[in-house]
């Protein structure tokens, strides 16, 4: 067996520990992390879901999503994720949506694992030293904290650019600046954040790996320049939708999601050492906490000349981490009234539809595991006990960060085939529906009933009313409030105004308007086991 493969067994094995009990759990539910609701989860599984189903009928309504109706283009709303929708096809068209869904899990942190090691390695480290970083790396305390979004367990891609991009300097072969290429699309479509926050970080890289190899600059700037064109067609589709809608992040809603600095002193909420044994309360805002150790050891990888690792690389991942630090501050960072965030999100493109400045941590945690894995190397030059010092050390940084056991949510079988749903497939055309109760406000847990019919809702020919995205559309609260006054004479107007043809009803349902109440619409439809009604609209009879 060789190195490779017991390299991918071993970070294999280690993402069954970061996620368990997952691995018991692995076909009947799915991680929260640190959501409150599964709303996020749901919604992410709808997501793979909608790109499987769409790639199987060969793409025929790709950006119109049926949700949010007469809204078009609703796919593009949020992350359209289609590189793990593809990666978690195989497992999902032969177990099921939720085993190709949390295959998709233990592949990200596999993947985390293995292309840090292949890093370190790059930068000529010691194997023991690129193990050690790399489970520092795969066991990250931001990925712990975010297990509830798909998306931003996806910290692969920015290694594999790192990792190629190094190797393509190092010896100058096409392939490597075609496996670099081929990285800028797998970034961005297994997540935008993180493909947008290349565009920052890699550039710099380019100088500290190759100082004074320019020639090669200009031949990785062609292979760049490839990839940047294979990820550009979909991406300026989903920016000119984006635009088309006026939708715009508000310096409110971008202020409320930066970090401040004491959310990097706030530990996950189900982080073993701390949360759970010391009891230490659960904490609002974000929870930023790289850990001691980490902090420690990547302080012995900066302080500490490497003699395997250039003086460049360690300045970049420094100036990472703090550039990381600063930028995950947003619009809370102020220098003199001059916001440095305000200046990215103007003249980067982008960055103006990103809510969440807080999530530039995690390039700050990456570049603090990596110097880590390079003090790593600087303690076992030590002469004496080298190798138990450092076992020890990655032991207890990686316990200092565990979160476990991993919040799951059950997923109850998914019903596609309901009595309500083959009476509406029956209906000529294409009917527009609406699913009550509505949301009951624009909390995100409030939204998790929506997430399951959409999942529910795969192989209904209608177009719902309700949705859950990154972006709502602008009437969407306005729709919301009248949905739940419904059923008032304003609130019908506004269906009729929509050109809604049928308005489910599920009365088992918490705050579900009850049969008696919506006596005078014309029932067309109940099912008597499920409790659930189809009324249509006076204006539809």
């Amino acid at each position: 067996m060789n190195r490779s493969v017991k390299m991918l067994l071993l970070f294999f094995g280690w993402s069954l520990v970061l996620t368990f009990p997952l691995v018991l759990n692995f076909g009947t539910a799915i991680p929260l992390g640190s959501e409150h609701s599964a709303t996020v989860p749901y919604f992410n599984l709808w997501t793979l879901q909608w790109n499987i189903e769409q790639a199987l009928r060969g793409f025929p309504n790709y950006w119109n999503a049926p949700i949010f109706a007469p809204t078009t283009g609703a796919f593009a709303f949020s992350e359209i994720q289609p590189v793990t929708a593809f990666l978690a096809m195989p497992v999902w068209l032969v177990g099921g949506r939720v085993a190709g869904y949390n295959s998709v899990i233990l592949l990200f942190l596999t993947l985390n694992g293995w292309f840090a090691f292949a890093l370190l390695r790059g930068w000529k480290l010691s194997a023991p030293a690129a193990v050690g970083g790399a489970l520092m790396v795969q066991s990250l305390p931001f990925v712990a904290q975010e297990m509830g979004v798909l998306q931003l367990m996806a910290i692969f891609g920015i290694l594999w650019l790192l990792f190629f991009l190094q190797q393509f300097f190092t010896r100058p072969d096409p392939a490597f600046g075609i496996a670099f290429a081929a990285g800028i699309p797998i970034v961005f479509f297994t997540c935008g954040y993180y493909g947008l926050f290349t565009l920052i970080f890699v550039p710099p890289a380019v100088w500290a790996f190759a100082p004074s190899k320019p020639h090669l600059r200009w031949r990785l700037a062609g292979f760049a320049l490839a990839g940047m064109l294979i990820a550009a067609s979909p991406l300026l589709v989903q920016r000119q939708i984006l635009a088309e809608h006026n939708f715009t992040r508000t310096e409110t809603t971008i202020r409320n999601n930066s970090a401040a600095p004491e959310d990097y002193l706030k530990t996950p909420d189900a982080n073993l050492f701390y949360k759970q044994l010391l009891h230490r309360p659960a904490e609002r805002g974000q929870r930023l906490f790289p850990g001691w150790g980490l902090l420690a050891l990547a302080a012995v990888g900066v302080a500490i000349p490497s003699k395997r690792v250039s003086p460049r690389v360690r300045r970049y991942l420094l100036g990472a981490a703090v550039l990381a630090f600063l930028l995950s501050l947003g619009l809370r960072l102020s220098i003199g009234g001059w916001e440095p965030y305000q200046f990215l999100r103007r003249f980067f493109p982008g960055m103006g539809e990103l809510r969440s400045p807080f999530r530039f941590a995690v390039m700050e945690q990456i570049a603090l595991a990596l110097l880590a894995g390079i003090g790593l190397e600087n303690v076992l030059r030590l002469r004496r006990f080298s190798r138990p010092i450092a076992a020890a050390l990655v032991v207890a940084i990686v316990a200092e960060s565990l979160a476990l056991p991993l919040p799951l949510h059950p997923v109850s079988p998914i019903d596609t085939a309901q009595p309500w749903q083959q009476w509406i497939n029956r209906r000529p055309g294409t009917p527009r529906i609406v699913l009550l109760p509505f949301a009951k406000n624009g909390h995100t847990a409030s939204f998790e009933q929506t997430t399951r019919w959409m999942l529910e809702n795969s192989t209904l020919d209608a177009a719902m009313l309700n949705g859950y995205s990154g972006f709502f559309p602008p009437a969407h609260g306005f729709l919301r409030a009248e949905m739940n006054a419904f059923p008032t004479a304003e609130s019908i107007h506004l269906l009729e105004k929509y050109h809604t043809d049928y308005v489910v009803v599920f009365h088992l349902l918490p705050d579900a308007p009850s049969r008696k109440k919506l006596a005078h619409l014309p029932e067309v439809f109940f099912d008597p086991e499920g409790q659930v009604s189809v009324f249509s609209l006076p204006a539809s009879k």
